[in-house]
């Protein structure tokens, strides 16, 4: 090959190595065991409860974030994903339904702080923001507006015990099909979510046990259960959560 062929060939490998390693991104991938709480407060009777029904939840699961950090030492990091599936708890209609976030909108980690080793030992999480969505059977429920968390952090990887979270209101809608004319059906409030310890096995098994047995679960034993949870009439239909 002649001299300037060669040239030309290497000239263009450099280029395509710098383009490639200089438009990477490197990011802190982590997961974290949450526990969820919040509050739902029915609006109207789709669901098949009465009018401003009230009910307690809490959720337990995973997520996954992911935190830009193209820049060393930054004292604020973007967040650039959040995902995972959690499953509720209680109360016990809604026993075994998923939840989780299904679109992530942003949120920053600010006021970063280090350890001796360069691990991040604090900061806070602003607007940490996602659209959720929880499924029941065929049943989905979900939020048009993104759901923004903040909180004082203790690491990334979190650390067991932080919190973030936020107390204002959201909407939840039932998805028939056209967001356009999907009905409000819920007002949220004060939503948690807690990081925890890792589950002892034993302890895992249950928890997935329980959310699969709960959800071939006939008609008639939901509305049963429904009724003696929230002491409404056991005959009242609740077809829109079986």
């Amino acid at each position: 090959m002649p001299s300037d062929r060669k040239k030309i060939l290497f000239v263009f490998v450099c280029a395509l190595v710098t383009y490639c390693c200089g438009t990477s991104q490197a990011e802190i991938i982590f997961t974290s065991n949450v526990k969820a709480d919040f509050t739902f407060t029915t609006v109207g009777t789709t669901l098949g409860l009465p009018d401003q029904t009230e009910l307690p939840f809490t959720a337990f699961g995973a997520l996954t974030f992911r935190l830009d950090n193209s820049v060393a030492n930054a004292t604020s990091m973007n967040f650039l994903g959040a995902t995972g599936r959690l499953t509720v708890a209680s109360p016990a209609g809604f026993a075994g339904a998923t939840m989780g976030p299904y679109s992530f909108t942003g949120g920053q980690l600010q006021g970063i702080t280090y350890g001796a080793g360069g691990n991040i030992i604090g900061g806070d999480v602003v607007s940490l923001s996602m659209l959720w969505e929880m499924q029941l059977g065929n049943t989905r429920l979900y939020t048009k507006a993104a759901l923004p968390f903040g909180g004082r952090i203790t690491g990334a990887p979190f650390g067991v015990g932080d919190i973030i979270s936020n107390a204002a209101p959201f909407d939840v809608f039932l998805d028939n099909g056209n967001p356009a004319t999907d009905p409000l059906v819920v007002i949220g409030k004060d939503r948690f979510l807690t990081i925890t310890a890792v589950p002892e096995p034993s302890s895992l098994a249950l928890l997935v046990l329980g959310g699969i047995g709960m959800i071939p679960i006939r008609r008639y034993r939901m509305r049963k259960r429904f009724a003696s949870t929230m002491n409404v009439n056991p005959n009242q239909h609740f077809d829109a959560l079986c």
